[in-house]
């Protein structure tokens, strides 16, 4: 498996593979430049990057989104905003920083349209200081294909890509519905926004980039390489296979980041979602998202899944420490790790759990079922069922990733108290066979272990014995190999990224055909 899986929103639905650049903002202190700049010079570069945006451009995606942003330049009230600044003794980065941040908020505010152009106006504010202090181009780039890695995107920069040299793209801020992300899908550029933990990828890294489900993988392994790329070579010959009725003894569903990959999964051919990732609501905050926040970002994926499962996963960390509005949990190997942190902050728990069922009333056909993450014993497995039971749940369950949940007596405790389970098989491999965690050394051979499989065969038995659904989420649920094991041990559902979606519906077919 890859040294690690970083997640974030995924605009289009491409895959690419190639080393990591990464662009590095300037210093936009001011500090070392010739001579001190007034509000004339600030009014001089932003009517000189709106003409820039406005020249040039024919129809289509890209030009209505340069116009659009060179009119929010030549908005009056904030030129004003910016010269009230500078007249209080801002320089020309705190000026026009300031303003355009001030604005950000506002726009922000109004959520929405309003809310992703408060990306927009961010990043043209580096552009504008840019241009005032004479820094109007990028550094070079590199004369060979690559993936961009870089914390902001500006919609003048995003559109001068040159697609034969840069193959896909991640920020650590930004939307998927931003200037800038509409300019990359129009040009088909594989695209992952909002990636926490992209500041901390290695120049040059080798990355796997899968935009249909949001996710970045570092120094990927020969075989998951060898799966997406074969996908991607596929693509075309598969899609007969999606849109023809496939009669499959199970569901095919699949793993999103955010509602914006609903398209993807559905024009893969996913029978609904298996696994929605809600991190992305919350990471990189002070605060978590408030209830109607929540709301809003549910409803919008419900509204693509009208008659279908989406199996929606409550907060769950990947990170070496919590967040800062959550008090730590746990000691050893899973501290600060799945459910035991959600119950020890259990009103960020019940105001997710709420915003869910919420949300689902305003998409009563969409069939939800909510589920824990890491669950370490039958007792948080009671608590959490009661929790979403009392928020109006009515299918509740827990994801199996560690092997001291899977022992019998202990699962059986689960499953008396629990609607469904679904087997987190990368976890659950690490750590039965030990291995360190982003250590990049496992594989889907070792999912295959005698001793990973074992566990996985008995935990589906035992669930199946006492009336239970039980899916396959990990990385393994691709793999039309392994699929076919799980598929003929009873699993009810597989969940996988979108991008594998065909290949494996080609794959499993083939195999129950054989």
């Amino acid at each position: 498996m890859a040294e690690r899986v970083l997640v974030g929103a995924g605009v289009g639905s491409g895959v690419a593979f190639g080393p990591a650049f990464l662009l590095i903002k300037h210093d936009h202190n001011g500090a070392g430049q010739a001579g001190r700049r007034n509000f004339g010079d600030v009014k001089i570069a932003m009517d000189t990057v709106a003409g820039e945006l406005e020249q040039g451009q024919s129809t289509g995606p890209t030009a209505d989104v340069m116009f659009a942003i060179s009119a929010m330049l030549r908005d009056p009230i904030l030129l004003d905003e910016i010269k009230a600044h500078m007249a209080e003794g801002a320089g020309v980065d705190r000026g026009v920083r300031g303003a355009f941040s001030s604005f950000a908020r506002q726009l922000n505010k109004l959520g929405g349209y309003f809310g992703d152009r408060s990306a927009d106006l961010l990043a043209l504010a580096d552009r504008v200081v840019d241009r005032v202090y004479g820094r109007a181009e990028p550094p070079a780039m590199p004369d060979y294909p690559y993936v961009l890695v870089t914390d902001s995107l500006n919609p003048m920069d995003a559109a001068k890509l040159d697609p034969k040299r840069v193959i896909a793209v991640i920020t650590a801020e930004g939307t998927p519905t931003s200037h800038s992300a509409i300019i990359t899908r129009a040009a088909s550029l594989p695209t992952v926004v909002g990636v926490v933990g992209a500041g901390e990828i290695v120049n040059g890294s080798d990355l796997l980039v899968d935009a249909s489900s949001g996710q970045v993988f570092v120094k990927p392994t020969t075989e998951e390489r060898r799966r997406y790329t074969d996908a991607a070579l596929r693509a075309t010959q598969l899609i007969k296979v999606i849109q023809e009725e496939v009669d499959l003894p199970v569901t095919l569903l699949a793993n999103l980041g955010s509602s914006f990959e609903g398209k993807n999964a559905l024009d893969a051919g996913a029978e609904g979602v298996g696994l929605f990732r809600t991190e992305l609501l919350y990471l990189g905050r002070e605060q978590p998202p408030d209830l109607e926040e929540q709301i809003y970002e549910y409803a919008r994926l419900f509204a693509r899944f009208k008659n279908k499962r989406v199996v929606a996963r409550v907060l769950d960390l990947d990170l070496d420490k919590p967040l800062p509005f959550l008090k730590p949990a746990g000691s050893g190997r899973y501290k600060n790790r799945g459910l035991q942190v959600l119950l020890a902050n259990e009103e960020v728990l019940v105001t997710q759990l709420k915003a869910l069922a919420q949300a689902a009333t305003y998409y009563p056909t969409v069939d939800l079922w909510v589920m824990a993450p890491m669950v370490l014993s039958a007792v948080e497995a009671e608590r959490f069922a009661a929790l979403a039971r009392a928020a109006g749940h009515t299918k509740v369950g827990v994801m199996l990733e560690v092997p001291e949940l899977a022992e019998p007596k202990e699962l059986a405790k689960v499953l008396e108290v629990i609607d469904f389970i679904s087997i987190g098989t990368n976890d659950l491999t690490q750590y039965t066979l030990g291995a360190s965690r982003h250590s990049g050394s496992l594989d889907l051979s070792d999912v295959r272990n005698p001793k990973v499989m074992s566990i996985i065969e008995s935990v589906i038995f035992q669930a199946k014995g006492a009336g239970k659904a039980v899916g396959i989420c990990g990385e393994s649920a691709s793999d039309p190999e392994s699929a076919t094991h799980y598929l003929r041990l009873g699993v009810d559902s597989l969940s996988a990224s979108p991008a594998l979606i065909p290949r494996l519906k080609a794959g499993l077919r083939a195999s129950l055909d054989a």
